[in-house]
């Protein structure tokens, strides 16, 4: 990434207010701006690592993977996929001016035995030199795939909009509603927001670079008016206050698929209901490994029926973007489980690619080895403990009583109960850990059903 990019940008500022009323943008901004949408959130994590009190259970998903020993994971791929999640928008990104998560590109490898004999069946390849192919060798020879037999859609020569489906200058208000320039949204906009004339407004041009793109992009998640929390310095939202305005909703009946569920034992804390701690098995952590590869626009989106809140919600329903960066979807090669609680299967069902045929310029179609050969996810059949941080620890590698060392807490302050968990429960932990302070509290505490006294 080129930290040295700078954009101008015109602010309109209420100096009454202290209020970023819009702003005047060019193109390249917006293709940056529109962009964000398509960071998976453990690289918007990773981005934001020095921002403490933005995405901390990202952190957490994050740091629990590195600490993992591989031998956790059914291959090593699987570690390697959610320690750097990619994008499929990956080969459109490098085209923008200022690309916020450079990654390295996509590599190609198939079994150097199979790949050259002419009678071998196998039209495998893997994204990882570490698989295995059908023959029982590793698929370790790198092969070239151009870009433009990667992507579905035409990459588009430079001088065109990259997020943007047309050249032009625009209006972002402060809330992220993006709209093309003109005389009229200028005066429609400042109309909606109650101003009939100039007196209290002021101009100014600043140069916006990859330092607040990035400050921008974490007060996505902490702010409804990030322009001024941004440019004019005021503080951002709280967690608390961002966790009154978005709690996590009533769970639905209905809404679970009845075929996917998992058994939890979860530990709570008698003085305030609070959700210390949990046992699971494998399938539990595959579901919620898998919020790290989410694109931002489908995290959001997954939270709450398809209902994007806030600022993140205007960019998804600009007019602005152009085909190339909508349908955000999970990278081809990116293994769910068949357990995973949410079904990802209508996200990306396309695991074909063209590959070079031994070294010449046809091309044969090859089947993801890493998508059509695991059934199972990322994670080994084993017990794991996960705090309310979403910090997750295999059992065998932990200890329960330090746990509880920890936490400071008396046996006769917990209370055990066994859950269920489901599609419903799970996306509630996900809006939970994007807008509250204890992910499994507030995603779970409805569950939580005070036991009868037992009458002596």
């Amino acid at each position: 990434m080129d930290n040295g990019v700078k954009f101008s940008l015109k602010l309109l500022i209420d100096e009454k207010r202290n209020k970023v009323v819009l702003a005047e943008a060019e193109q390249d901004f917006v293709d940056v701006l529109l962009s964000l949408l398509t960071l998976p959130m453990g690289k918007i994590a990773g981005l934001l690592k020095d921002h403490k009190t933005v995405l901390s259970f990202y952190k957490n998903l994050n740091k629990s993977v590195a600490d993992m020993d591989t031998s956790h994971f059914e291959t090593e791929a699987c570690k390697s996929m959610l320690l750097d999640p990619k994008s499929s928008k990956d080969i459109h990104r490098k085209r923008l001016k200022l690309n916020m998560s450079y990654t390295v590109p996509t590599e190609f490898f198939v079994c150097p035995s199979c790949f050259k004999s002419p009678s071998c069946g196998s039209r495998a390849y893997s994204n990882f030199n570490t698989s295995k192919c059908s023959c029982g060798a590793l698929m370790d020879a790198r092969i070239h795939v151009p870009e433009e037999v990667q992507v579905e859609q035409v990459i588009g020569d430079i001088a065109d909009g990259v997020s943007v489906n047309f050249r032009s200058s625009f209006i972002v208000t402060d809330d992220l509603k993006v709209t093309p320039k003109s005389i009229g949204v200028l005066m429609n906009v400042l109309n909606d927001l109650g101003y009939v004339g100039y007196s209290d407004l002021r101009e100014t041009l600043i140069d916006v670079g990859f330092e607040q793109v990035l400050t921008l992009l974490g007060c996505l998640f902490t702010s409804e008016a990030p322009l001024t929390s941004v440019f004019l310095r005021k503080t951002c939202m709280t967690s608390k206050r961002m966790h009154e305005m978005f709690s996590p909703p009533a769970l639905k009946n209905g809404n679970a698929n009845p075929g996917r569920v998992c058994s939890v034992k979860v530990f709570v804390r008698k003085l305030d209901r609070e959700i210390l701690y949990a046992e699971c098995n494998e399938d539990l952590i595959d579901s919620l490994l898998t919020f790290l590869v989410h694109p931002l626009e489908m995290a959001c989106s997954l939270t709450n029926d398809n209902t994007i809140f806030g600022c993140v919600g205007n960019l998804c329903r600009s007019q602005c973007r152009g085909d190339v960066f909508k349908s955000c979807h999970l990278p081809d090669f990116y293994i769910c489980s068949n357990n995973n609680l949410i079904d990802y299967a209508h996200q990306s069902m396309t695991y074909q690619c063209l590959i070079p045929h031994q070294g010449y310029s046809s091309f044969k179609v090859a089947r993801n080895i890493d998508r059509s050969l695991s059934k199972n996810g990322n994670i080994k059949k084993t017990k794991f403990m996960m705090s309310n941080d979403l910090t997750i620890t295999p059992m065998n590698s932990s200890s329960t009583i330090g746990l509880l060392r920890k936490m400071q807490v008396d046996i006769n302050d917990l209370e055990e109960f066994q859950i269920t968990i489901s599609k419903a429960e799970l996306i509630s932990i996900l809006r939970a850990s994007l807008v509250s302070s204890s992910a499994l509290t507030d995603g779970l505490s409805n569950l939580l059903v005070k036991k009868p006294k037992i009458e002596t």
